[in-house]
């Protein structure tokens, strides 16, 4: 009979210590990967902007002067927190699905309610700076618009100060635009329908540009229009702007489904019909994982109890448990240093040329991963050691074997 007792007691000691080791996984892993609040932390902990600015420094150093740079690096830390929140948007309603609050992702429906949102786009426009777009598009215009109105070198600055103020007026007509256009863009990319055919009208844009155009022109005229009063002037530059005009700034400008090739909406459907395909394979998953985390619960809590009443000994029993305590913490502890050392090599491997914030972010989430494991075992440790010690201190008035 005693020997009896005492496998049943080795049994369910190991059935205990395989109960513990599977509740903290599961308990790491429903705290880390499968938790949307730990992604989303992670996310927000991710420097968008500086990491853009030390790629580019580092793979565009050639065209790009360090002002461009900076000044590319200050418009992404302006959008960088809309972006997240549209991410984060994303990352809930994804994980919904997966924990079943939801039985249908309807992941093209989702991105049309986020990235491909007309506010995400208009929270994009905001952050744009007038000056800072006027210079770039005076660098990409300045060959057409000096072969039309040769401005002296020193009406540039001029001329794009002014462009920039224009386009900073124009930010609620471009908002106006954007919402106008987003809706049969978004149900054309999410498969909704077939084609889509937006004429939107830039005449404000023509008759901004044509303003600053002029101001430039009459303040600094051609040599050989030297002397003509301001009418003849003006007559000589409206010649110009038709022909610049025509070629550069059309009056109207038409989005259809052309825009996006043969086979975008096909692209984004298949794309996203196979990301669903996947998230319900890992949804099957994550329920056994849920699962497997509330049965080692309850199981643990049995054995627990069995072995206190196998025992009736207080000594006996707490020196048992603290010593698979014991064990499971050490288990955990030892897989969470593993992790990583194992871990910290292979990103260091294998982002080896990215930007170094990017390697600290990777590091530090590795970290952030592997804690609840870590801890947990050291709190199993803790807990098991304590029994023992009680179990050794512990001195019955009256011993039950």
């Amino acid at each position: 009979m005693r020997e009896l007792r005492i496998a049943g007691l080795v049994i369910m000691s190991i059935i205990l210590f395989i109960s513990l080791t599977v509740f903290g996984l599961t308990f790491w892993l429903d705290r880390t990967v499968l938790n949307p609040d730990f992604i989303t932390a992670e996310g927000e902990k991710l420097e968008i902007a500086a990491i853009a600015g030390e790629a580019m420094s580092q793979e565009l150093s050639g065209g790009l002067t360090e002002e461009d740079i900076d000044s590319l690096v200050e418009t992404i830390t302006m959008l960088e927190p809309h972006l997240k929140a549209e991410l984060n948007s994303i990352v809930y309603s994804v994980y919904e699905y997966l924990h079943g609050g939801r039985e249908n992702l309807e992941l093209t429906n989702l991105l049309g309610l986020t990235l491909l949102n007309s506010d995400f786009i208009i929270a994009v426009i905001d952050t744009i700076d007038g000056p800072e777009m006027a210079g770039l598009l005076w660098e990409e215009l300045e060959d057409e618009i000096t072969g039309e109105f040769p401005f002296p070198e020193e009406a540039s600055s001029n001329l794009v100060a002014d462009l920039g103020e224009l386009l900073t007026s124009l930010k609620p007509w471009a908002k106006e635009q954007v919402e106008y256009i987003s809706s049969p863009i978004s149900d054309y990319l999410s498969g909704e329908t077939e084609s889509f055919s937006v004429t939107i009208s830039l005449e404000p844009l023509r008759d901004g540009f044509r303003g600053v155009l002029l101001g430039i022109f009459l303040d600094f005229p051609p040599d050989e229009l030297e002397g003509l009063s301001t009418e003849e002037l003006e007559q000589a530059f409206d010649i110009a702007w038709a022909d610049f005009a025509e070629e550069i700034l059309p009056a109207t400008f038409e989005f259809d489904e052309t825009m996006f090739g043969n086979d975008g909406p096909l692209q984004i459907a298949s794309a996203a019909s196979g990301a669903e395909t996947a998230l319900g394979q890992v949804r099957e998953y994550v329920g056994r994982v849920r699962l497997a985390f509330i049965l080692s619960i309850i199981v643990s809590v049995l054995l627990i109890a069995g072995i206190v009443l196998v025992y009736r000994n207080v000594k006996w029993s707490t020196r048992t448990l603290g010593i698979v305590f014991l064990t499971s913490g050490l288990v955990l502890l030892v897989l969470a240093l593993i992790g990583k050392d194992i871990g910290g090599e292979q990103i260091l491997r294998a982002m080896v040329g990215t930007p170094q914030q990017l390697q600290v972010w990777a590091s530090q989430v590795l970290v952030d991963l592997l804690a609840p494991m870590q801890w947990l075992g050291v709190g199993f440790m803790v807990g098991g050691v304590g029994s023992l010690v009680a179990s050794f201190v512990y001195k019955p008035s009256d011993m039950i074997d």
